[in-house]
């Protein structure tokens, strides 16, 4: 991809699930020709669900915290990394990045969340500390550039990864539990909430099926409880879902005040072959051609009528499922993400 340039060697960090953003840009590096070294911090500080575990851990955060960021400083003088890619990476020490610019290496952090959702965290602290922010969002929320600096930020958006999205081969199993006429998958929100309880209002009889984290913890609308199926979908089984169901929903949050205008799915739902009935926003308008590679909606009222006529008309939304599929595949790749990122380090360290 970059021939005749001498790769960067690079120390990564982020979740390495399979299905993770952060495992596909690992990935991508390796595809790219980077020779990467990858930290998974889930071996040292685990998701869990119930909430009396995630209490329990909260006792042991900070000892598990330091261990993180003293095996980070050992493998970084075993390595000798030119760079280190941080996904986020919420519990990294200021004072870690800071022994790592005194060895000479290159600190960059690509951010996939909305960094007011930084404030008043460890990352507030860490992200001042590093050369570069690839930030996946356009634009800051209220005043948070006033309470979190940074050296230098730049755009680059989200992506899908082309090991895992792409059409997906359905079984007869796979239909019976995957098909139907909406899908949603998303973290739940009351701002989603609000809207899909608005929805199944207007359209009681909706096959809709609701697929994410937090959904059964926290929805509190007996309505949209009835439409919940499971927990987070990951791997080829979220791919199969975007694949099987004749409309994806692409719902953005994160509160009223904070609104994304695209999320991962923005990129997955195409890249899988899926009909995307997205929120409308200048972003997303950019990156495809409403009623001829996405549709989109701007209201509750305009969402369940754009449900209505797209299921019933098939053929029209299987050729903007064709065509979203065709404008995201290769460009919206997490490779093609990632060399951005090579790219703007070859600049800045004055190599061609």
């Amino acid at each position: 991809m970059m021939a005749g340039q001498a790769m960067p060697r690079i120390l990564f960090l982020g979740e390495n699930w399979y299905g993770s953003s952060a495992r596909a840009c690992c990935y991508a590096l390796r595809r790219l020709g980077c020779d990467v070294l990858d930290i998974d911090i889930q071996t040292f500080i685990p998701q869990l669900r119930r909430r009396s575990s995630r209490a329990a851990l909260r006792l042991l955060k900070g000892r598990l915290v330091r261990e993180y960021n003293q095996r980070i400083l050992h493998a970084a003088a075993d390595f000798r990394p030119d760079v280190l890619l941080a996904f986020k990476a919420p519990n990294v020490l200021p004072e870690t990045l800071q022994a790592l610019r005194s060895a000479g290496i290159s600190l960059y952090n690509y951010f996939p969340d909305r960094m007011a959702m930084a404030r008043n965290t460890l990352l507030e602290q860490s992200i001042p500390e590093y050369d570069c922010i690839f930030d996946t969002k356009t634009s800051w929320d209220g005043d948070t550039a006033e309470h979190i600096k940074t050296r230098c930020s730049v755009f680059v958006p989200h992506g899908y990864d082309p090991e895992l999205h792409k059409p997906a081969d359905l079984d007869t199993r796979d239909l019976q539990e995957l098909a139907c006429d909406v899908s949603v998958v998303a973290t739940q929100l009351p701002m989603k909430e609000k809207l899909l309880e608005e929805l199944l209002s207007l359209r009681p009889k909706l096959d809709l099926r609701i697929w994410g984290s937090q959904w059964d913890e926290y929805c509190r609308s007996n309505l949209v409880k009835k439409f919940v199926r499971g927990w987070t979908v990951t791997g080829t089984r979220y791919a199969k879902i975007l694949s099987a169901a004749r409309i994806n929903l692409g719902l953005m949050g994160v509160t009223p005040e904070i609104k994304d205008e695209t999320t991962t799915r923005t990129y997955e739902i195409p890249a899988c072959g899926g009909f995307m009935l997205h929120e409308r926003a200048p972003e997303v308008l950019r990156l495809y051609q409403e009623g001829k590679e996405m549709a989109a909606y701007g209201s509750v009222d305009e969402l369940a009528q754009k449900i209505d006529y797209y299921l019933a008309h098939p053929d029209e939304r299987q050729a903007i499922a064709q065509a979203g599929h065709q404008r995201c595949v290769p460009a919206y790749s997490y490779d093609n993400r990632m060399l951005e990122i090579l790219r703007w380090h070859n600049k800045v360290r004055g190599r061609s």
